[in-house]
Order: structure tokens, then sequence, then C-alpha cells
């Protein structure tokens, strides 16, 4: 299971996730992206077989569920958005209810064909679409929820976030209860001589580092809807590790070391390296 955090930043919309894969009982992997950039491209037929090309600010689109789906639903619905066709001259493109509404639409289409093999309701996740209608307007957020039927048929909604709920934080997935523990002990001890603030990238870490929500652990990963589009941010992270004392003989046998845990989707980008001679960190955010 994961947890999805999302809420409004002066920069854009924010998202962020933990990484592991797997349930309270079993651990699948410990770097699994859970959030995605959705690319979305015009095409328009003209003289030539190639088509003409417009490719619009990215959307984003993360989950919490059933990996399977929620992977298989994104990589559908985001191969489609590459592939619009456009009649006569290129426009803005779909609103990001529109994307959310054809999320929906593929996350009923893949659970049901799920439940083709397999009729049970471990398919089910809930989703979330976010983005921008155009550069310069304010960046949305909707909810995919997936159901089950009287004739055992999934069927799938969008719904805006109204950003109502826990002072304009949204939880989604295995954790959600514990966020709301969280807060509400916030809430309990502040004052207004003495108000509580709380960072969603703080509150992810405690839910990380909680025994009782074992499903949610690895690393944070990060998204923004910036005007330019949605983008997915490596994160920076100060760590301590111990390490052997370099004098034998005077003081403990290890010693603490401050260093720097540098990741993306909870792969090191040490390890990842470059691409020719680019380096893969042109951005990052500060990992609780």
């Amino acid at each position: 299971m994961t947890l999805v955090l999302a809420w409004q930043m002066m920069e854009g919309l924010a998202v962020v996730a933990d990484t592991r894969f797997g349930s309270a009982s079993r651990t699948v992997g410990e770097a699994g992206p859970k959030i995605f950039a959705v690319p979305i491209v015009l095409n328009k037929h003209g003289k030539s077989i190639e088509t003409e090309k417009c490719r619009l600010p990215s959307m984003g689109f993360a989950f919490a569920g059933n990996v399977f789906a929620g992977q298989t639903t994104n990589g559908l619905a985001s191969t489609c958005l590459q592939n619009l066709l456009v009649i006569e001259d290129f426009d803005d493109g779909p609103t990001v209810s529109e994307v959310a509404d054809f999320y929906a639409h593929c996350a009923a289409l893949v659970v049901n064909e799920r439940r083709r093999w397999e009729r049970t309701d471990i398919h089910l996740f809930d989703g979330l679409v976010f983005g921008r209608n155009t550069p310069a307007s304010p960046a949305q957020a909707f909810q995919v929820s997936i159901e089950i039927d009287e004739e055992a048929v999934a069927t799938s909604k969008a719904s805006e976030v109204a950003w109502t709920t826990h002072g304009g934080l949204i939880a989604m997935g295995s954790g959600s209860a514990k966020v709301a523990e969280i807060i509400g002990k916030a809430r309990e001890i502040a004052s207004d001589a003495s108000p509580t603030i709380l960072s969603p990238l703080k509150i992810l870490r405690e839910v990380m580092d909680a025994p009782d929500v074992p499903s949610v652990a690895g690393c944070q990963q990060f998204a923004v809807a910036t005007p330019s589009g949605v983008e997915l941010r490596p994160g920076l992270r100060p760590v301590m590790y111990e390490m052997a004392n370099s004098v034998p003989g005077n003081g403990p046998a290890a010693v603490l070391q401050q260093g720097l845990e540098y990741q993306i989707l909870g792969f090191d980008m040490g390890d990842i390296g470059n691409v020719g001679g680019y380096f893969t960190g042109a951005t990052h955010f500060a990992s609780n």
C-alpha cells in the first residue's frame, strides 16, 4: 500500500508519497514509483506522413493501492494522452477535469480486466490527477475512486479536491488514519500564542517511521504542478551514520558522521549516474 499526501504551496500544488511496494506482511520493494508526470501531446495530420505535434505542459498522476492496476492505468491513459488528434488548429488541449475523467475511465477498464482472471477486490486503488488547464491557470487536483457495483462491475469517477479537510492537506491510502491522528494531536497542543505548523513531508516521515503502519516506508518521492508542467524532483536529505573512529584507542570505536541522501523514486542518484554528459538532478526538494 502507499500513503499519498497533496497540498497547495506557493510554487504550485505539491504531491508526496512513500516508495514501498507491498503490504503490512510482505515487502516487494523499497523503490516503487507512485507519482508520474503525464505528457499531453496534440497531433494534427499534415501533408507528410508524420503528424505535426504540439507538446503541452505535463500533468500528474499518483495512486495508492494495487500497484499492478495503478501502474497499468497510468500506462494506458498516458499513452493515449500523447496521441490526441486535433482536427483543426492546435488549442489548449484537455482540461485537468477531462484528464481526470479519462483516468477514471481507464481505471475501470483495467480493474474489470483484472477481475476477469481473479474476481476479488485486491485490484482496487485510489488515484489523484493534478495539474493546470493552462500555464496561467491555478493548479487543480481530482481524486479518482473505484467501486464494485451490485452487478460485480468496477465503476470509477473523478471528483475535484475541495481542500477543506486537515487544513488543506489531503491523504490517500494506508496511513490516512495515522495522518489524522498526528494532525489531531498537534491541534490539541496548539494555541493562539503558539500555533503548530506541520510540514506534510514531516507528517509523511512520521507515518513512515511509525511501527503501526508498516506498509508505508522507504524514501519520499515528490512532484509539484508548476506553470511549465508537473515536475518530479529528486530528494536531498541529511542522514547520520556510524563510521569507524580514525584514531584507535582515542574515544569510542565508532563515531557519528553526517552525510547526504540524494535519491529519486527510491534509487540513489549516484547509482543512476548521468545521461551522456548530463546530470539527472537539475532540481531537488528537501526530503524529510
